[in-house]
């Protein structure tokens, strides 16, 4: 297995919530997939997220100045999958899904977990992706009690689904869903 090949294999057991990543900017929106995603900063509210430097999000955020984080619930792996087609265009992506415009003016995902607006605070070139600090300018979250999705071993899966969550083994996996 190649260095590379290692390094994303072994991340990947890092199991970590999914969310897509929207801007719009002169009436253009794009968006991305994207699993890195952290919280920085309680006072002032700030969050981290990883653009790789070639995607045209990457673009949109130096232009926008803005960007919008839309936390995906347990049903939305397709949107997951949609919004990772990197050449993908505005209509492939949002598609007929209805969006509402959010305070930045960024799109904004129906049916997500929650949503945070982020003004740029700060950006830093690493490697093959740009890391942008947001300043968190309004946030909303569902009222119901909703599991996240989630992305782990190179695959979706919710925490409310032991059978997801389960080894390979179909043993395992018909003992997790009666209980076991």
């Amino acid at each position: 297995m190649s260095p590379d090949r290692a390094f994303r294999a072994t991340m990947g057991l890092f199991a970590t919530g999914v969310t897509v990543i929207t801007v719009g900017h002169q009436g253009v929106r794009h968006g991305m997939t994207a699993s890195a995603v952290m919280s920085v900063s309680l006072r002032p509210r700030l969050l981290a997220v990883a653009v790789d430097n070639r995607s045209h999000t990457n673009e949109m955020v130096q232009r926008a100045g803005h960007f919008t984080v839309n936390i995906l619930a347990e049903g939305q792996a397709e949107v997951a999958r949609r919004f990772a087609r990197p050449m993908a265009r505005e209509a492939e992506l949002f598609g007929a899904a209805p969006t509402t415009a959010g305070p930045t003016g960024d799109p904004v995902l129906p049916a997500t977990l929650a949503h945070l607006s982020c003004e740029v605070a700060s950006v830093h070139e690493e490697g093959d992706h740009t890391l942008y600090v947001g300043r968190v300018t309004a946030l909303w979250r569902t009222p119901e009690a909703t599991a996240p999705l989630i992305f782990y071993a190179g695959r979706f899966c919710s925490t409310s689904c032991r059978v997801c969550i389960a080894r390979v083994d179909p043993t395992e996996a018909l003992y997790a869903l009666h209980g076991g």
